[in-house]
């Protein structure tokens, strides 16, 4: 058949491909996203505290970065940065769409994770006693009560000394985020999202052509600077431990490392600005034109014959 016929015959099946492919895609991330909100309902594991632990003793000072804000800054971010390359490429088609998605998933599979150990770990934030307002006089009746069935009133360990939020003045669904300090969930989403865009960025300005462009170092390094600041603050604002933010941000790094190279060839590839391409048919590969061209006349021809034969038209295909 003619090339161009049949160009335009392959470009139309793959375009159907391509669509019930990408809808798929798209329901299995909705399926992850309701997972994590899911888990984010889910009343962590509730662990016994001392009040002498100075650990969680530290005054309550509120975010200096609300989740919210981070949420809407990172996806902005982002979202202007992946659209402005594919716009000065002319490619907001596929290409722009896998680059999309990639990022969606990896901040989904991050925060579900996430999730998933903070429920599991229960553990309490460095301002947890504040927060929790601790009633005396229950401290005092399980003091009295120990004291009570000891043979000695100078017992001073074990359960006389660990209490748990019935202590607390504070109501249970206010101590609900005080439960689910590790690891840190604003630390994961920030490494994620900006260890994928700072990949991202890499790939499209070719960072490892082997020319040694300075600035091109210098921009691919922004994003993982903007990702630093955000675990620093939830350290020095008392809302997360040290081994809570360190967790996060490396669990933020391997989804974000992971995703990546999902959807991405390596940096060092020619190609490492264009995401992998889907083809409804394993063998046909660009770097295999025979089998294309083969593959390309298998597909036309068993069309046109389902036309002699049935008198109609095959849609899927037209």
């Amino acid at each position: 058949m003619a090339n161009s016929e049949k160009s335009k015959f392959f470009s139309k099946k793959n375009k159907f491909y391509f669509s019930k492919s990408i809808i798929v895609d798209w329901i299995v991330l909705i399926i992850i996203a309701i997972l994590v909100g899911l888990s984010a309902l889910v009343h962590p594991f509730e662990r016994q505290f001392s009040l002498d632990d100075v650990t969680i003793s530290h005054p309550h000072k509120g975010d200096t970065i609300t989740m919210m804000a981070l949420v809407i800054g990172g996806a902005l971010i982002c979202f202007v940065v992946i659209t402005g390359f594919q716009y000065y490429k002319k490619d907001l088609k596929y290409n722009y769409h896998q680059a999309v998605i990639g990022e969606c998933l990896n901040v989904a599979a991050s925060t579900l994770f996430a999730h998933v150990i903070k429920n599991m770990v229960g553990r309490y934030r460095p301002d947890f006693i504040s927060v929790c307002d601790v009633d005396w006089e229950k401290v005092e009746e399980q003091y009295s009560y120990y004291y009570n069935i000891s043979s000695t009133s100078s017992v001073n360990y074990g359960p006389r000394n660990l209490f748990n939020t019935t202590i607390c003045k504070t109501s249970r669904e206010e101590l609900f985020e005080e439960r689910r300090s590790f690891p840190s969930g604003h630390s994961a989403f920030a490494f994620c999202t900006m260890t994928y865009l700072s990949l991202y960025i890499a790939g499209q300005i070719h960072l490892l052509d082997k020319k040694s462009h300075l600035w091109k170092y210098f921009v691919v390094s922004l994003p993982m600077l903007l990702a630093v600041v955000v675990p620093l603050t939830r350290v020095f604002d008392y809302r997360h431990h040290w081994q809570d933010v360190t967790v996060g941000s490396i669990l933020g790094v391997f989804f974000g490392i992971i995703t990546y190279y999902y959807y991405y060839p390596s940096l060092s590839s020619p190609n490492c600005d264009i995401p992998y391409q889907r083809y409804d048919n394993s063998q046909v590969t660009p770097d295999k034109p025979e089998i294309m061209e083969a593959s390309m006349d298998k597909d036309y021809n068993d069309s046109r014959d389902y036309v002699d034969n049935k008198g109609l038209v095959n849609k899927e295909l037209v």
